[in-house]
């Protein structure tokens, strides 16, 4: 019993010279003291970009309404292909190009056929032709409010996925879209368009 007295007497002997010490671990309340922890930048439309998203954020199974504003579109619609893009991105940024389409310039009909594969060019013919077909044969696509992405179907170099739009007056329209990774230069590794058909 007396062999524990000593340590006990330690022990208190310890909490009482920390006591005094609150401020330097953490505890007290010392004058003047400012916090040192800088926040992180809150993300911004500015500062979060569409192309650098991960792969699995663009899988499917995403709403998308009310998709058009001043910050969107310019951004969507100033894209070209690159080989860092997973093939569910391509397939949005198309949709989003088009939804964003100016009737007067065609910028959103012509994003999308900067991300239509080579082999999907020569099948609809000069740029003139793809205007034309987008107009008459995808119309709904154009201008829509509101988008619905299902599930991505990947099966090695290929890959599709189902896109729904609506528009003003609630008509809804479906689509397929089949995106290729393409393996001649100068596209070699990207994601392209290698068609889409009414769904």
């Amino acid at each position: 019993m007396t062999a524990v007295r000593p340590l006990v007497l330690v022990a208190l002997a310890v909490l009482v010279s920390l006591a005094g010490c609150g401020a330097f671990f953490g505890g007290g309340d010392s004058a003047g003291s400012e916090a040192t922890i800088t926040p992180a930048d809150v993300p911004t439309d500015e500062t979060r970009a569409v192309e650098t998203t991960g792969e699995g954020s663009y899988w499917g199974n995403v709403s998308v309404d009310a998709n058009r504003s001043a910050v969107t579109q310019p951004r969507v619609l100033e894209l070209r292909p690159n080989c860092e893009r997973p093939p569910g991105l391509v397939v949005h940024i198309q949709v989003l190009a088009l939804q964003n389409n100016d009737p007067a310039t065609n910028e959103g009909i012509n994003t999308t056929w900067q991300f239509a594969s080579p082999s999907n060019r020569d099948l609809t013919g000069p740029y003139s032709n793809f205007v034309r077909t987008i107009r008459s044969g995808f119309e709904p696509l154009l201008n829509a409010t509101g988008v619905r992405y299902g599930p991505l179907d990947r099966d090695g170099d290929t890959a599709s996925q189902p896109v729904t739009v609506v528009n003003g007056n609630g008509t809804t329209s479906s689509y397929r879209w089949t995106v290729r990774k393409q393996d001649e230069a100068p596209y070699e590794g990207c994601w392209m368009t290698a068609g889409v058909a009414p769904a």
